[in-house]
């Protein structure tokens, strides 16, 4: 499966846009993601442990929250598209 950061992820990322794992859930995905670029650990995750609320997680089209959130089943062919969210008025 693949992963496309957007946003500032990327430079968070060393400009990486698009990263390819090997992932069940998307718990495991973020994971690796994580292992593949250590510096998005702090930008994903609060010091609980917890994801950030400003971190929009989607699978292919689907909002995650509403997939499982990181319990979500990931198969061959998915993309996982992690965004900043978007707020305002």
């Amino acid at each position: 499966m693949r992963v496309l950061l957007h946003g500032a992820y990327r430079g968070f990322a060393g400009g990486a846009r698009d990263v390819t794992l090997d992932a069940a859930t998307l718990r495991e995905a973020l994971e690796a993601l994580v292992r593949a670029h250590p510096s998005l650990a702090e930008r994903m995750r609060d010091e609980h442990g917890r994801l950030r609320a400003h971190l929009s997680l989607f699978v292919n089209q689907e909002d995650a929250r509403f997939l499982g959130g990181e319990d979500a089943t990931l198969a061959d062919g998915d993309i996982v598209h992690v965004l900043p969210a978007l707020s305002g008025g």
